[in-house]
């Protein structure tokens, strides 16, 4: 079997750690130009090679299978350093102007509150100024660790029970890749999400989103993993496996839009079929005939609450007393 990269990346070491592995070279366009094209002898859909017959051979497999290698990290990184930056700025310059402004506020009392008026409205400027500055602090920690979830090679470990193996970046460079096995059944792309498009060499391309998320169990932050880079076989084959979606269904091809798009159909058919039987107010009547069944629904319920005469019993006489 093929775990193997294809030529054109042999040469490069894509789990460098080193701050070259972190700089984008100039111009950009060499970082985001694809190099990990599909190999001859790597399995593949074919005229002669179904996809049940694909998913046959990976799960046949002898020893652990490479699924994925990832292209160049660099403008990630480079993105992320940006925004954590502009955040710390941002909050640094948030807790200074905050900070001075409340206290020569409460000082000046312009509008002459009394003490206990005045540092109320004193606490809620600051309250104002912590829930923004907390939101300033996640979001620079999540720009922050962004980098050390984004999975580089991802390998299929195969045996009774299903495993995985991601490796990652360490947090800073001139460490050792953090490797980490997951068994397949703790991991998921989330309940609508596919990596099948249909488009690009693996049919893994999408313009909306240049990664999908790798969600693991017990785990609050999801993996990372960039649409574009080197794929076993294609798409489909992790949907599959963190998609958990049965293999016929896989193998017709449809992507969440073609899903979207046959249900959108099947809606335009039902509507069609109603305007032919009800005729052009076809939507007046069916609230009309909803109406009714929801009255005819509590007429039935109020008759069944309602005592009932048991048969051959004779009705209740009132006594003198109740006459009275």
């Amino acid at each position: 079997m093929n775990s193997s990269l294809p030529k054109s990346a042999d040469n490069q070491d894509l789990r460098a750690n080193d701050w070259k592995s972190r700089v984008p070279k100039f111009p950009f366009h060499k970082d985001v130009a694809p190099t990990l094209i599909p190999k001859e002898n790597t399995p593949r859909v074919s005229s002669t090679l179904s996809f049940k017959q694909l998913m046959e051979i990976l799960y046949n497999s002898k020893g652990p299978e490479l699924l994925y290698m990832a292209e160049s990290h660099r403008l990630y990184f480079l993105a992320c350093m940006a925004l954590t930056f502009m955040v710390c700025y941002n909050l640094f310059d948030l807790l200074d102007r905050g900070i001075r402004g409340i206290g020569e506020l409460h000082q000046e009392n312009e509008e002459d509150l009394p003490p206990m008026h005045n540092a109320l409205k004193t606490g809620g400027r600051v309250g104002t100024v912590a829930v923004l500055s907390a939101i300033y602090i996640i979001a620079g920690l999540t720009f922050a660790i962004f980098p050390t979830r984004l999975v580089r090679r991802i390998e299929y470990l195969p045996g009774p029970k299903e495993y995985v193996r991601l490796v990652t970046h360490p947090w800073l460079p001139g460490k050792s890749s953090p490797v980490i096995t997951v068994p397949v059944e703790n991991l998921s792309i989330g309940k609508r999400a596919k990596v099948w498009t249909g488009e690009g060499f693996y049919g893994t391309a999408q313009r909306a989103s240049f990664f999908f998320f790798l969600f693991e169990k017990g785990r609050m932050l999801p993996w990372v993993v960039d649409r574009s880079g080197w794929y076993w076989g294609d798409g489909r084959v992790y949907d599959v496996l963190f998609g958990k979606e049965p293999v016929e269904e896989a193998e017709k091809g449809l992507s969440y839009n073609d899903m979207l798009q046959i249900q959108a159909n099947e809606v335009n058919k039902q509507k069609a079929e109603l305007r032919r039987q009800l005729g052009p107010a076809w939507r007046y009547k069916m609230i009309g005939q909803m109406m009714k069944e929801d009255a005819n629904k509590l007429t039935s319920k109020d008759a069944s609450s309602s005592p009932k005469q048991v048969e051959g019993e004779k009705p209740k006489q009132l006594d003198n007393d109740d006459k009275k």
